[in-house]
């Protein structure tokens, strides 16, 4: 059995959360362009930290399951490091929000909840039996106690419908909110649209989630999760899906080349990385969108759009 390392701990807690964190920094700094013409730091703030927070937090639980001794010594030695990130990061949390209007928290609770309560056993027979208990009517402890718990990860398909909702519908949500910006922008931003920044995000963090669950096939499927290539029992049929998906985004948005360019990417991707491909890799599915986004960005810069 595997055993906690020092560089295992800090990748897992640390430096994977900052990593994906940045994705969410990207999609929010080109939103908040779109809709007022400039950068506004609360939205990007709100996204970015909450990603660290959801995801640090969930990864450190996990390292919290012990694996031998060597592995508890170096989860005792780096834990408070690990609850001061996650303190710094949820200071900066609270301050964009107390700056951001009361919609902001609102969405961002909505959102994040979700991740939170990801492998939580949610016992929701309990809120039956106590409405029972309140009317008088018979009720069976044995079949209460029969009824397995509710978990969110275990709801097939679930794992990719929110991971691309909550990535793309979430943040803008928080974004707009934040930014108290009218639903239609008078910002032109060229070959930007929101609608059609909303619908390749969806899509593409979508893609993204269906990949890394290529990734780990093996695992989920002895394990039981019902990921999307665990329930079409296939990699191959996974892999067509996702390059028609991304071939119809390319094809409705091939006036914006930067969507163009992202959709081909992740195109290639998804049939160049599979489960034996080192994780390392797949980051570069996470960043299929921000790696244009940033191109897009460099360009505006320096006048070239």
């Amino acid at each position: 059995m595997a055993t906690t390392t020092a560089s295992s701990f800090i990748s897992s807690v640390i430096l994977q959360p900052i990593i994906v964190a940045i994705s969410s920094a990207v999609y929010s700094s080109l939103l908040s362009y779109e809709m007022v013409g400039n950068l506004d730091w609360r939205p990007i703030v709100i996204c970015a930290t909450s990603d660290v927070l959801v995801i640090a937090a969930d990864h450190l639980k996990d390292q919290e399951i012990v694996i031998g001794s060597r592995g508890a010594a170096v989860i005792k030695r780096f834990t408070p490091l690990a609850r001061i990130f996650l303190a710094l990061n949820a200071s900066l949390l609270v301050a964009a929000l107390s700056l951001s209007p009361p919609k902001a928290t609102l969405f961002t609770a909505i959102f994040t909840s979700p991740a939170f309560l990801w492998t939580t056993p949610l016992d929701v027979s309990r809120i039956g039996t106590m409405l029972k208990r309140l009317i008088g009517a018979n009720y069976s402890q044995e079949m209460d106690k029969a009824r397995k718990p509710f978990i969110i990860k275990r709801v097939p398909g679930m794992k990719a419908f929110f991971s691309g909702t909550i990535r793309s519908c979430g943040v803008f949500l928080v974004v707009h909110s934040a930014l108290q910006s009218p639903w239609k922008s008078t910002h032109n931003a060229l070959p930007w649209t929101i609608a059609e920044t909303l619908v390749w995000s969806m899509v593409n963090r979508t893609g993204h989630c269906i990949m890394s669950d290529v990734r780990d096939y093996d695992e989920d499927k002895e394990a039981g999760v019902p990921t999307i290539p665990v329930l079409l029992d296939s990699l191959l049929k996974t892999r067509m899906i996702l390059t028609v998906v991304h071939a119809a985004i390319l094809t409705a948005f091939r006036h914006n080349p930067f969507i163009v360019a992202s959709s081909c990417f992740a195109i290639a991707l998804v049939w160049i990385l599979g489960k034996d491909t080192p994780k390392p890799y797949f980051r570069l599915s996470l960043h299929s969108q921000s790696i244009f986004i940033v191109t897009y960005a460099a360009m505006l810069a320096f006048g070239l759009v």
